[in-house]
C-alpha cells in the first residue's frame, strides 16, 4: 500500500533564529536591509559591511551612511528607483556602484525590494544586496565583444567594396577610435626606404601632422618595438615602460597608455603599423588587442586588393613598354660581348650568363608588378649561386623596377668578376655589401650600395677595360646620372650612388 507523501514544507527550527538567517545570507553573498522611510534610520545585517567591502563598524546605522558608499555617478538613478517604488508600491531593483576608493577595483551592487507596512502604520522599504561585480564585468566583456565583432564585420564591408585605399584608412582609424574610445589613433605606413614609418591617416594629432609626420623604426619607439615583436604590444603607462622610451611624437601629445599592432604586408615586409593611444591611463586587454590586430588584417587586405587593381592597370601598359627595352638592352649586350671577344665559345657562354641574369631581375620585378621592388629580394636572387658566401646588410628598401631590372645586371657582373679574380673563385672568403638610403640637401633620394672583395687578383683587367666595367658605367651613370668608383688594391671596392625618383 502506498504512502502518501506531503510536499508542505516542514517547519524549520533555524529559520527563526536571525544568527542562522545570517549565516546562510553571508555564505550566500546576500545581505538584508530595512529603511524606515522619511527618517534617517537604516538597518541591515552585520555581512553587508563586506559585500559593499567596507571596513568592520563603519556602518553607524543611518540613511547618510549608505548615501556615502554610493557611486556618485550611480546616486541620482539609485534614488530615482527609491522615489519610484515608494510612490507606486512597485518593487524595487537597482544595479550600482560603490564609492570610487584608491587602488582598488570597482565593486558593482544589486539591490532589490519594496515597501512594507510595519502593524504599528510605518512604512519601510526593504530588500537584499548583493556582490554583483563579477557578472557586470563579464556582461561588459560580452558587450564589449559584440561590439568589436560587428564592427570588425562593418569595417570589412565597407573596404571591400571603398576603391579608395585612403577613404579605407581614414574610416580604420575613425572606427578604432570610436569602439575604443581611444582619443588619438594612427595608421603609419612603412617608407619605401625602410629608415622610418609616415603617418598616413590619423585621429587626435596636431595639425599637418597626418600625411607629413614620421616616426623610427628604432627599439626605442613604440611602433619599431612593434615591429621587432612582431605581435600586439600593451601599453600600461608609457612613463614607466621600460621596453622602449617611445618616440616623441606619442610624448608631445601626453600619451600614456596604448596598443599597437603590425598591419601585414603582401610578402615579408609588413605595411605599417596601427596604433591607439589614450591621455589618461588605461587598461587596455588582449581582447582590445585582438579587435585592433582584425582591423589591421582588414587594413592588409585593401592593400593588397588596391595594388592588384593599380598592377591590373599598368600590367600591359609595362609589358609593351619593357619588352621594347629588353629588346634593345638584350640587342647592346649582344652586341658588346660578341664583337669583344673572339672566342665564340667564351662569348656564347657569357652571353648566356648575362641573359640568365637579366631573367631573374625580370622574374623579381614581374612578381611585383612592376611597381617598387624589394632590392633584397633582388639580391637573394641574382646570387642564389653564391648565396652561402655573401655577407648583406641593409634595410629592406623598395626600388623602382627600372632600377631594379638594372640593378640586376650590375650583381651579375660584379658577381662574374669576383668568380673570374677575386673571393667567389677562391674556396674559402666571403664578400659584403652593404646598402642604404640617404638624401641630398635638395631633398633628392640616393641609393648608396657597397661591392666590397677582399680578394683582388693581379691579373684582373686594367678598371674601365672590361665589358662588365663598361656596362656598369653606361648604367649606374650614363642611365641613371649616378656615381660609380671602383678600387681595386688591397680590396676590389665598388661603390655607387643612384639618385631615385621619388
Amino acid at each position: 500500500m502506498m504512502q502518501h507523501v506531503s510536499n508542505t514544507p516542514l517547519p524549520v527550527a533555524y529559520l527563526a533564529a536571525p544568527d542562522a538567517l545570517e549565516d546562510g545570507l553571508r555564505l550566500g553573498g546576500a545581505g538584508v536591509w530595512r529603511w524606515k522611510i522619511d527618517s534617517e534610520r537604516l538597518e541591515w545585517t552585520r555581512n553587508l559591511e563586506s559585500v559593499h567591502d567596507l571596513p568592520p563598524g563603519s556602518f553607524d546605522g543611518t540613511l547618510a551612511s549608505f548615501q556615502r558608499d554610493l557611486h556618485p555617478d550611480d546616486a541620482p538613478q539609485v534614488w530615482h528607483e527609491i522615489k519610484a517604488s515608494i510612490k507606486t508600491g512597485d518593487p524595487y531593483r537597482a544595479v550600482y556602484r560603490t564609492a570610487p576608493r584608491p587602488n582598488a577595483p570597482e565593486i558593482w551592487i544589486e539591490t532589490c525590494g519594496g515597501v512594507t507596512t510595519a502593524t504599528d502604520g510605518s512604512r519601510y522599504l526593504t530588500g537584499i544586496c548583493m556582490d554583483v561585480s563579477e557578472r557586470v564585468r563579464d556582461e561588459r566583456q560580452l558587450e564589449r565583444r559584440l561590439a568589436q565583432q560587428h564592427a570588425v564585420a562593418s569595417f570589412g564591408s565597407f573596404a571591400l567594396n571603398e576603391e579608395d585605399f585612403q577613404k579605407v584608412l581614414d574610416e580604420a582609424v575613425r572606427v578604432a577610435a570610436d569602439v575604443l574610445q581611444a582619443p588619438l589613433t594612427k595608421v603609419l605606413e612603412f617608407a619605401e626606404t625602410a629608415e622610418h614609418l609616415i603617418l598616413r591617416a590619423g585621429i587626435g594629432w596636431a595639425e599637418g601632422l597626418v600625411g607629413q609626420g614620421e616616426v623610427g623604426i628604432d627599439l626605442e619607439s613604440q611602433a619599431g618595438y612593434t615591429l621587432m615583436a612582431k605581435s600586439p604590444v600593451i601599453v600600461r603607462d608609457l612613463q614607466s615602460e621600460t621596453r622602449f622610451s617611445g618616440p616623441q611624437l606619442l610624448h608631445d601629445h601626453g600619451v600614456r597608455s596604448g596598443v599597437s599592432v603590425v598591419i601585414p604586408g603582401s610578402n615579408t615586409r609588413p605595411f605599417g603599423v596601427f596604433g591607439i593611444h589614450a591621455r589618461v591611463l588605461r587598461d587596455f586587454d588582449q581582447t582590445d588587442a585582438e579587435f585592433l590586430q582584425s582591423l589591421a588584417n582588414i587594413l592588409a587586405g585593401a592593400a593588397r586588393q588596391v595594388a592588384a587593381a593599380e598592377h591590373r592597370m599598368l600590367l600591359v601598359r609595362e609589358m609593351a613598354h619593357r619588352a621594347g627595352n629588353l629588346m634593345q638592352l638584350v640587342s647592346s649586350i649582344a652586341g658588346q660581348t660578341f664583337s669583344g671577344n673572339p672566342d665564340i665559345k667564351v662569348a656564347r657562354d657569357s652571353f648566356s650568363a648575362r641573359l640568365s641574369a637579366l631573367a631573374r631581375s625580370n622574374y623579381v620585378v614581374s612578381q611585383g608588378g612592376w611597381t617598387s621592388t624589394r632590392f633584397l629580394e633582388l639580391l637573394e636572387e641574382t646570387l642564389r649561386p653564391f648565396e652561402q658566401r655573401i655577407e648583406m646588410k641593409g634595410r629592406d628598401v623598395l626600388l623602382p623596377p627600372e632600377l631594379c631590372f638594372d640593378l640586376g645586371l650590375v650583381l651579375h657582373e660584379l658577381a662574374t668578376n669576383s668568380v673570374k679574380y677575386g673571393t667567389l673563385g677562391k674556396d674559402q672568403g666571403t664578400v659584403s655589401v652593404f646598402w642604404s638610403y640617404a638624401r641630398r640637401s635638395d631633398g633628392t633620394r640616393l641609393f648608396q650600395f657597397t661591392w666590397d672583395d677582399p680578394h683582388s687578383d693581379s691579373e684582373a683587367p686594367p678598371q674601365g677595360t672590361g665589358f662588365g666595367s663598361k656596362l656598369m658605367n653606361a648604367l649606374v651613370e650614363g642611365k641613371w646620372r649616378g656615381a660609380l668608383s671602383i678600387d681595386q688594391a688591397p680590396n676590389f671596392r665598388v661603390k655607387m650612388e643612384i639618385p631615385v625618383p621619388h
